[in-house]
Order: structure tokens, then C-alpha cells, then sequence
């Protein structure tokens, strides 16, 4: 857990100093934006920081409560998070290209502390923490990879729903569905790489939910529902729209997992890499503005750093090679575990990059930093240990 704080903070530390050219010492005296407020407070810059620093809250207090107790914990988690959100706003002062704000340090503590907060869901020991353990423990399997599999199918989740901002503006709503609506009327508006990408990722997690419940739950079911309330969620959150690619790969993957959950366990960890490579390289040839000759982008984090767009970029990055990697894990629990990591990681990053790559002959912006965070998901459930059962005995 120490070593995803210390990594977390590190990526906090820098998105909030670059670029990193051209410092110098501020122009008003030093501590003095403490006590400017904002003429204008931008909605989407002050939700991207109190998300960004919510993740921060969550490790720090699951890290401190191995010592402390939970309350303690979360109040020094929040303590810590604002001290590194101060730390990174004086920095700021003697950077020309960023602009040290009191909001943002304000926001970002309260990132922290949401976060912080959160852990307590996670310990077995708070009452939060109790009542989501039992319902956890009631609805799926035990062990480290089951827990990982939970956590990337909340990733998955908050990937398809980020900013997470609701709201019943019948202006809002009515963008959210215009194109629901147009495509219904023509057809020919239809993107069909988008369509077969959402049809393959949501068949990709049926697999996985079929697999973490318990036997005898209703894994279809529960999977259905959490599906229906992901579109319901994209015609209501701010920056979402429901999309008739959408509706139809949601469609075409419920009709899979009734078909899935025929089959036997072993085969659905593999159905489940299979669909993941096959959304995802659609995702990536699908072509961009034909007119357009774009560069590829080397600076690490620089199309992410700006928007909460950025954010959810990172999460659905994230969650799908983790999910690749942890579909894997569950296929071939006695594989030889570093071999296939590091292999896998290699193949990732020479595959991914080849896939980014090529967009830039066809309208559409290749990045470095999709590489690294495929090969991060890829890694991070090899680094959890393996359960003393498997997730099925089957497999």
C-alpha cells in the first residue's frame, strides 16, 4: 500500500509542476496567493481537484490504518493530502505556466478526505466498513483476486461515469439524448466501431461478474441491473451522453452472457481476453478527421492533466488491461507468474504503441501516455498476491 501512495504522490507531484521550463521567482511576494480568491472559479478545474486527490486520501488512510485506528486515520490522510496539495501550490508560485490558487488547496483536501473517508468502506473493524464487507461477502468470492476483480469493475464503472456530477437540467438531458434520438431516425449516423467496442468491453465484464459471484447468486441479474444503471447514469451526469451504440452494446452483451453463463468457468477468462483485444483494437482503428495529420505526443500525462475528460481516459486504460491481465491470472493460477508478467508487458507496450502509432495517419493523436498506462493496468494485478483458493476450482 506504501508503495501506491508513494507512487500516486509522485504522479500528483507531476501533474501539478509541469512543464517544468522557464521557473522564476514569483511576481507578488511569496505565500501571498493564500490570500487571493479567484475572480472566476471554473466548475470542471475545481471537480478534477478534488477528484484527483480523492485516490491520494484512499491510499494514505488504508496505509495508516495497518497502525492506527480508522478515524485517526483518515484525519491524518486528509492531513497529509492537504500538506501535499500546499506544498505543490507554493511550488507553483515560481512556475510562470501554472497559477497557485487557496481553491485549489481547499478542494484538494476535500478530495483527500472523501477519500479518506471511503477507506472506511474497506475496514472490517468500522461500521461502514462491516456493512459493505458483509454484503461484499455475501454476493461474491474470497480472496485477493476476487478483490481485485471488484476493484476493477468499480474502475470500470467510474471510467463510464466520471465526473459523477448528476443532474435533471432538461437542457442537459436533452444533449444527453439528442443523439439517441438521431440515430434512431438514421441508422447511417450509427458508428459501428463504437458500437462493436461497447458490445465487446461489456461482454468482457458479464465474463468477470459471472466469475467473482458466489454460486447460486444471480450473477446475470445483478450484472443486468448494473448495466441498466450505467446508461441510466450516462443520460444524467454532467459531460455524459447515452449514446445508441451504447444501448445496442448493451443489448448485444446481455444476450452474450446468457449464453455465458451456460458455459463452463474455465472458458470465461478467456472469452473475457479475447472480447477486451478485440474492443480494444477496434477502439484504436477507428478512424479520426481524414483530413487531419496529427503528431505523436512523448510528454507523459499532457492531453490528461487538463479536463476530467483526461481522468476518464485514465480509468478505461486502467481498467481494461488490468482486467486483461486479471482474466489471465484467473485462466492460469499455476503459470509461472514473473515470466508471463514480464512478457505480457512487453507485448503490451510493443503492441499498444504500434496501435497508437499508426493514428497519426488517420486523424487522430497518438500518445506515449496510453502505452504507460496499459502497461501499468497490465502489471498491477500480478502484484497482488495469489488467494489460497482459486477463484473456481475448475480453473
Amino acid at each position: 500500500m506504501l508503495a501506491a501512495l508513494l507512487c500516486y504522490a509522485a504522479l500528483l507531484a507531476y501533474g501539478s509542476l509541469y512543464p517544468f521550463a522557464h521557473w522564476h521567482a514569483p511576481e507578488l511576494p511569496a505565500m501571498a496567493f493564500l490570500l487571493i480568491w479567484p475572480a472566476h472559479l471554473d466548475k470542471a478545474d475545481v471537480l478534477q481537484n478534488v477528484l484527483v486527490y480523492a485516490p491520494f486520501g484512499l491510499l494514505a488512510a488504508l496505509w495508516l490504518a495497518g497502525t492506527m485506528r480508522a478515524t485517526r486515520a483518515a484525519l491524518l490522510a486528509t492531513l497529509m493530502g492537504s500538506g501535499l496539495s500546499l506544498a505543490m501550490e507554493c511550488l507553483q508560485q515560481f512556475n510562470p505556466a501554472r497559477v497557485a490558487s487557496p481553491v485549489d488547496i481547499a478542494m484538494n483536501a476535500l478530495g483527500s478526505g472523501l477519500g479518506a473517508l471511503l477507506a472506511g468502506t474497506m475496514l472490517r473493524h468500522t461500521l461502514s466498513g462491516a456493512l459493505t464487507l458483509a454484503w461484499r461477502d455475501r454476493w461474491f468470492r474470497q480472496g485477493a483476486l476476487a478483490n481485485t476483480g471488484l476493484v476493477i469493475v468499480c474502475l470500470w464503472l467510474l471510467s463510464q461515469t466520471s465526473p459523477l456530477v448528476p443532474t435533471l437540467d432538461v437542457s442537459h438531458l436533452r444533449r444527453a439524448l439528442s443523439g439517441l434520438w438521431h440515430a434512431l431516425h438514421d441508422p447511417q449516423l450509427i458508428v459501428m466501431a463504437q458500437l462493436l467496442t461497447y458490445a465487446c468491453l461489456f461482454t468482457s465484464m458479464s465474463a468477470m461478474v459471472l466469475l467473482l459471484a458466489r454460486p447460486g447468486k444471480p450473477a446475470l441479474a445483478l450484472f443486468a441491473l448494473t448495466l441498466l444503471s450505467l446508461l441510466a447514469a450516462k443520460a444524467l451526469i454532467v459531460g455524459r451522453v447515452l449514446s445508441l451504440e451504447a444501448c445496442a452494446g448493451a443489448c448485444i452483451a446481455l444476450l452474450a452472457s446468457l449464453l455465458l453463463r451456460h458455459l463452463p468457468l474455465r472458458i470465461l477468462p478467456w472469452l473475457g481476453m479475447l472480447t477486451i483485444v478485440l474492443g480494444f483494437t477496434v477502439a484504436e482503428l477507428a478512424p479520426g478527421a481524414p483530413w487531419m495529420v496529427a503528431t505523436f505526443n512523448w510528454t507523459l500525462f499532457a492531453g490528461q492533466m487538463h479536463s476530467v475528460a483526461g481522468l476518464s481516459n485514465i480509468l478505461e486504460l486502467l481498467w481494461l488491461f488490468m482486467a486483461l491481465a486479471w482474466f489471465l491470472r484467473i485462466a492460469r493460477p499455476n503459470g509461472g507468474a514473473r515470466r508471463t508478467a514480464f512478457a505480457g508487458a512487453v507485448l503490451t507496450a510493443v503492441a499498444v504503441f504500434a496501435l497508437e502509432w499508426q493514428q497519426q495517419w488517420h486523424g487522430r493523436y497518438g500518445d506515449i501516455t496510453q502505452v504507460m498506462l496499459c502497461v501499468a493496468g497490465w502489471i498491477i494485478p500480478w502484484c497482488v498476491p495469489a488467494s489460497d483458493r482459486p477463484i473456481d476450482p475448475p480453473i
